[in-house]
């Protein structure tokens, strides 16, 4: 028997178990361990379980994860999120549809200090639905465009996914995390197109334009609002541009600044504590999957799986473009019973090689890939988030999925177009000096 068939039972085994419930840290250290044994042996099987894991978990690397996961935490703790929301407010929701232009920019600032889409979809359902709604916006509109614009979250630094992705395939975590904000920002900005062609269609959608005049001193005030996230960002982008300190240095700096900044906020003791505690359980989940997905690459490369699969497309005579489609669609699939997390960990180690090897730009792949688990998430039947926001607002899931379609069809387009003109998400880490 060949051995890249250990590795293709290794991954299939590994999805069957995902999906009947076994935890994802569990099916992949076993999956990763029992084809190590069949495909290596006994000693390469005990050198992988031993110094291998520690190897590896000895990385300092990991140490910027449970940073920003805290930061992201006491950030929306202190109200920064809220913040960001009212300063957009002031500026942009007296335009006709200005309040969903809001909700795009109010998610673009908040996430330079989340790093993850769900706490988006939760702090933003409950704080701007309750404005568009008092304002008559179409409910269904502004549903889906709190979950779309929920995954900027993903992308601007400092990502949780960008971060795990990184560490997972060996790309420079400083560049992925610029190349994840140009495609941050090619987003945001489709989002407001999109929006602004979409009243014109569908006028009854939004209401008239707000009779409202906010005096410029106010809107100026406003401004305060966002000093501490703006600083956050300066320091965790700036710092690392000016060589104060490598990137994944930038998460225990900011991660301090938030912590001294919730304790002149005074927020109480407790809650700190609890915020990082939780943190540090959510790291740890992460933690062991993250280990068993680099374990698992060794197995692949051992098996020379990925070799095996880009040799068959190469004398296949595919076009690199089907490639990129069909890598789309599994992930699609793959979305509608899986996180992104899972996703990402039990992908990574085969596609991104093979694509890679097609010619496509890594830290495009590394931007592509993170918000292609994002697009999933907007799929049923699971899509989480849609449910995080259904949950927050004590609305039909069937319902979101409706109207976020045109959403999902968007971000469609934007992962493709980034496939085919790279310059649309290089262009950031090129200004940065990263390439």
């Amino acid at each position: 028997m060949p051995i890249w068939i250990i590795g293709i039972l290794a991954f299939v085994v590994m999805i069957v178990l995902t999906l009947i419930g076994v935890p994802l840290g569990i099916a992949i250290f076993g999956c990763a361990g029992l084809g190590l044994l069949a495909a290596a042996g006994p000693a390469m099987f005990l050198n992988q379980m031993t110094t291998g894991i520690f190897s590896l978990s000895a990385s300092y690397n990991f140490a910027v994860i449970p940073m920003f996961m805290v930061m992201g935490t006491l950030c929306s703790m202190t109200g920064i999120a809220e913040g960001a929301f009212k300063a957009a407010r002031k500026w942009l929701g007296g335009t006709r549809g200005g309040l969903l232009d809001t909700v795009v920019i109010a998610n673009m600032i908040f996430g330079a200090c989340s790093g993850v889409s769900s706490a988006a979809n939760v702090v933003f359902s409950r704080i701007a639905l309750p404005e568009l709604e008092k304002a008559k916006y179409d409910r269904g509109l502004s549903l889906s465009v709190i979950c779309a614009s929920s995954s900027l979250s993903v992308l601007i630094p400092p990502s949780v996914l960008i971060l795990s992705f990184c560490m997972l395939v060996e790309v420079s975590a400083g560049a992925a995390l610029m190349a994840g904000f140009g495609a941050g920002i090619l987003f945001a900005v489709a989002y407001l197109i999109f929006i602004n062609i979409y009243k014109r269609i569908y006028p009854d959608k939004i209401p008239p334009k707000s009779t409202e005049k906010i005096p410029m001193n106010e809107k100026l005030r406003t401004l305060t609002l966002l000093i501490p996230i703006l600083l956050l960002f300066a320091l965790i982008v700036g710092g690392s541009f000016l060589g104060w300190f490598p990137a994944t240095v930038g998460g225990a700096v900011a991660m301090v600044v938030v912590l001294i900044y919730a304790i002149a906020k005074r927020t109480p003791f407790k809650s700190i504590t609890k915020a990082i505690w939780d943190s540090l359980l959510q790291f740890g989940n992460i933690y062991l999957i993250i280990i068993g997905g680099q374990l698992f690459s060794r197995l692949i490369a051992f098996t020379g799986l990925t070799k095996t699969i880009g040799n068959a497309i190469a004398s296949a005579n595919v076009p690199p473009i089907i490639i990129f489609a069909l890598v789309v669609i599994f992930y699609l699939f793959c979305g509608m019973f899986m996180d992104c997390a899972s996703i990402i960990v039990i992908t990574a180690p085969i596609v991104f090689p093979v694509l890679t090897g097609l010619g496509y730009n890594e830290l495009v792949l590394v931007a592509m890939m993170v918000i292609s688990m994002e697009v999933a998430s907007l799929t049923p039947p699971v899509g989480l988030g849609v449910f995080y926001v259904a949950n927050a607002v004590n609305e039909s899931p069937a319902f979101i999925f409706k109207n976020v379609v045109k959403f999902f069809v968007l971000d469609l387009a934007l992962i493709f177009a980034m496939a085919i003109i790279p310059d649309l998400v290089l262009w950031m880490p090129k200004l940065m000096g990263y390439m």
